[in-house]
C-alpha cells in the first residue's frame, strides 16, 4: 500500500509534461509517442500536452482517501487482535480449570483405590464400588 501511494505521487509530481507527434504524409496524419520513421515524408511537429492541475487536486484527495481507508483497516486490525487475545485467554482459562478437575479427580480416584486396598473385609465391597465409580467418573471427566 505505501510502495503504491509513493508511485502515485512521485507520478503525479515528476511527469508534468508528455510528448506527441504529429506526422503527416500527404493526406494522411498520424499521432505517436515516438518521432516519425526516417521514410515518412512530411513534418513532424511535437505536440506537448501538460498535466491538467486538477490531476494534482484529485491525487491530494486520492491521497487523504487512502489515507483513512489505511487508518481504518488498522483500527479493525487492532480490534481483531485484541479480541483474538481476549478469546485465546478465554480457551487458556478453561483448559486450566479442566486441567485442574482432572488433577482433583485422578486425586478422588487414587484415595479410593486405598480405601478399597486397606478396608476390613465387612466394608471392602462398599471401597470398590466406590473406587469403581470414581474412576468411572474420572473417564468421563477427563478422557
Amino acid at each position: 500500500m505505501p510502495s503504491t501511494l509513493l508511485l502515485l505521487v512521485l507520478l503525479t509530481f515528476s511527469a508534468p509534461a508528455w510528448s506527441i507527434y504529429k506526422c503527416v504524409s500527404g493526406d494522411r496524419t498520424v499521432y505517436s509517442d515516438a518521432p516519425c520513421q526516417n521514410g515518412a515524408a512530411g513534418s513532424m511537429k511535437e505536440i506537448v500536452v501538460a498535466t491538467p492541475a486538477t490531476d494534482s487536486a484529485s491525487a491530494q484527495k486520492q491521497l487523504q482517501q487512502d489515507k483513512q481507508t489505511l487508518q481504518r483497516l488498522q483500527q479493525r486490525r487492532h480490534k481483531a487482535d485484541a479480541q483474538e487475545e481476549r478469546q485465546q485467554a478465554q480457551r487458556y482459562k478453561v483448559a486450566e480449570a479442566k486441567k485442574k478437575k482432572c488433577a482433583e479427580s485422578a486425586q478422588r480416584v487414587k484415595w479410593a483405590n486405598e480405601d478399597a486396598a486397606s478396608a476390613q473385609p465387612k466394608t471392602a465391597e462398599r471401597s470398590k464400588q466406590k473406587a469403581r465409580r470414581a474412576a468411572e467418573k474420572h473417564r468421563l471427566a477427563c478422557g
